[in-house]
């Protein structure tokens, strides 16, 4: 339970500081960009050996934008458990000062509480 927060946590944290909330319809979600992609890896500061368990989530961001026609992504509740699914094979791989970061930035950014109702 405490990776699939922390996978959360991550996930949710590459929306950035100008993460926008977004409503049609009654629905919510937020919006990602490539800009919060590139943001949350250069926070991780990925090894070599890392790097390529992020394309997998870069994939899955646009892959859901694709979707929407739209050029950012935004993420509700489907599409955040499908960006957790991509990001968890990275997370396994991260070390622990990694982790710390990924949850600093959740923090940082007021999502570490909507990490932990996932």
């Amino acid at each position: 339970m405490r990776k699939l927060m922390l996978a959360g946590a991550m996930a949710l944290a590459m929306m950035g500081s100008t993460a926008v909330m977004a409503g049609d319809a009654g629905s919510h979600g937020m919006v990602v960009t490539d800009g919060h992609l590139a943001q949350f890896k250069s926070v991780l500061n990925l090894t070599p050996d890392q790097e390529r368990y992020w394309s997998p989530i870069v994939a899955t961001v646009r892959d859901i934008a694709r979707r929407q026609n739209a050029v950012a992504a935004t993420l509700d509740g489907g599409s955040i458990r499908r960006l957790i699914g991509a990001a968890m094979p990275l997370f396994r791989r991260l070390d622990a000062e990694q982790k710390r970061e990924a949850m600093a930035l959740a923090r940082a950014l007021g999502i570490s509480s909507l990490a932990s109702a996932l």
